[in-house]
This record gives structure tokens, C-alpha cells and sequence, in this order.
């Protein structure tokens, strides 16, 4: 019986602190995947035509819209500010702003 009771008391301790290593190694990916996910998104002031068209639901036009605006108005200030260019309006800056930075 003092057996028993001794193998559960350790179980306990090993489940009580399995989900904060668990917590814990999930937070350190977190940190891994945003640390990552900066360094993959494309600069708006330096990005190229080929670029650009890999960002969702932005296609030839849009991309060359985007350097065109960059060319006539200067490099953009804050990501936010793609909504000044034509053919980019709110919904689909929801789409890229997770994909683009300014540098």
C-alpha cells in the first residue's frame, strides 16, 4: 500500500509539471517562428517586381503599382501606407501587412 501511495505521489509531481515544459518549449517556438518571420518579410522599399507577386492576391499589376507609387511619392514610411496605392484598399492590406515590413 505505502508503495502505491508513493508511486502515485510521483506520478502526480511528473504531471503537474509536464505542461509547464510543455508551456515553456511551445513559448521558446513562438519566439523562433516571429524572430523568423521578421526576417523573411519583404522590405516595401527595396522589394522587386517578382517580389512583390509573391505576396497574397497581389498579382503583376498591383506590384508594379506598388513600385510605381514608391518611384513618384518615396519610400513608404509605414506598411499602412499601401492603402494609398492604387488598387489596395483595407481588405487587402489585412491579407499582406503579416508579409511586408519597411525598412
Amino acid at each position: 500500500m505505502k508503495k502505491l501511495i508513493s508511486g502515485l505521489l510521483v506520478l502526480s509531481a511528473l504531471a503537474i509539471q509536464a505542461p509547464m515544459v510543455h508551456a515553456e518549449v511551445e513559448s521558446s517556438k513562438q519566439t523562433q517562428n516571429k524572430a523568423t518571420n521578421q526576417q523573411q518579410r519583404i522590405d516595401l522599399n527595396s522589394a522587386t517586381v517578382e517580389q512583390l507577386i509573391s505576396l497574397p492576391g497581389v498579382g503583376q499589376s498591383k506590384a508594379k503599382a506598388i513600385i510605381k507609387y514608391r518611384e513618384e511619392v518615396g519610400p513608404f514610411l509605414e506598411v499602412a501606407q499601401l492603402t494609398q496605392v492604387k488598387g489596395i484598399g483595407e481588405k487587402m492590406l489585412s491579407k499582406i501587412e503579416s508579409h511586408v515590413r519597411v525598412k
